[in-house]
């Protein structure tokens, strides 16, 4: 046999016998601490990082050597004895072989260190090198999940608890700021009290009183919102100067403002300040008049 065919025999030999027999041995090396608590305990129960699917992938894996190993290698140990070897397919046996070989050892303990890993179990005591997962009964089942219930029951409180404090906390606002829009509809613009100014109806009012349709939003801030936003414009035309009629009955009317001048709360200067500050009228000329109440037409009106 030539020296080229009996190197190709030599590892054919090592990858067909020594690595099927050295995956053998890790696996087995893996799976008797399963075996033997297995038979003591009488409880399947996987040790350290160890479960069912992995045994079943490396096993699995360590078949298929076998399995290569018999047929195929056997097959191509048998062509180069006879020195009519393919050396293609010595090739591709020599890679299977391998990528098994590398992709078992990924999944032992100590991987690629076969050494280490048998160092270590001479050093270590076996409960110190093995930890088995015992398998939960009904009643383990039962409290761990109680435990979670009891977790998430805990969970929900507190979430619960937090929308309430959220919904009370919107609460407390929306009631300071009915708090404060009640006090800002108490404030007033005017030193007097408005009155009868319930189921108004803004256009008949002004029908009644003279006002131009400009008047229309100072009026509604003046009965409303107790709010000076400019001035009311009295439109009913006088044989001379100003209509004052319209304007103090409309005062008298819906205000106290009359009612105290009549008291000699305010001077009757004062009160005609007063309303000049929100009335104007018309001339007959058709000129705004921005003062159209004084001392002597208040005094007539109220005498």
């Amino acid at each position: 046999m030539d020296s080229i065919y009996l190197v190709a025999y030599t590892t054919i030999l090592i990858f067909t016998i020594l690595i099927p027999s050295f995956l053998l041995g890790r696996i087995w090396f893996a799976v008797s601490p399963f075996v033997i608590n297995y038979y003591r305990s009488e409880k399947a129960s996987w040790y350290n990082s160890w479960n069912t699917d992995r045994f079943l992938i490396v096993v699995s894996g360590v078949a298929i050597s076998v399995v290569l190993s018999f047929f195929w290698g056997v097959k191509i140990l048998r062509q180069i004895r006879e020195v009519e070897p393919d050396f293609v397919e010595v090739f591709f046996y020599i890679v299977i072989q391998i990528i098994i070989l590398v992709l078992l050892e990924a999944k032992m303990d100590h991987p690629g260190k076969p050494l280490k890993a048998f160092r270590e179990f001479q050093r270590k005591r076996y409960d110190e090198r093995f930890v088995f997962l015992e398998k939960q009964n009904a009643a383990d089942t039962f409290t761990h999940h109680a435990a979670e219930l009891k977790k998430e029951i805990q969970h929900t409180k507190e979430s619960l608890a937090g929308e309430i404090q959220i919904h009370k906390d919107i609460s407390t606002e929306i009631h300071l700021l009915a708090d404060k829009n009640n006090r800002l509809l108490k404030t007033s613009d005017f030193p007097f009290e408005l009155r009868n100014t319930t189921n108004l109806n803004i256009s008949n009012l002004m029908t009644e009183y003279f006002m131009s349709e400009e008047s229309r939003q100072p009026l509604e801030d003046f009965l409303l919102r107790k709010r000076k936003n400019g001035k009311i414009v009295f439109t009913k035309i006088a044989r001379n100067g100003v209509s004052i009629q319209p304007i103090l009955d409309f005062f008298s009317r819906y205000t106290d403002l009359i009612e105290k001048c009549k008291a000699e709360k305010y001077s009757q200067a004062e009160t005609a300040k007063i309303i000049n500050e929100t009335a104007s009228a018309l001339t007959r000329k058709g000129e705004l008049e921005n003062q159209p109440i004084n001392s002597k037409n208040l005094s007539k009106y109220l005498s």
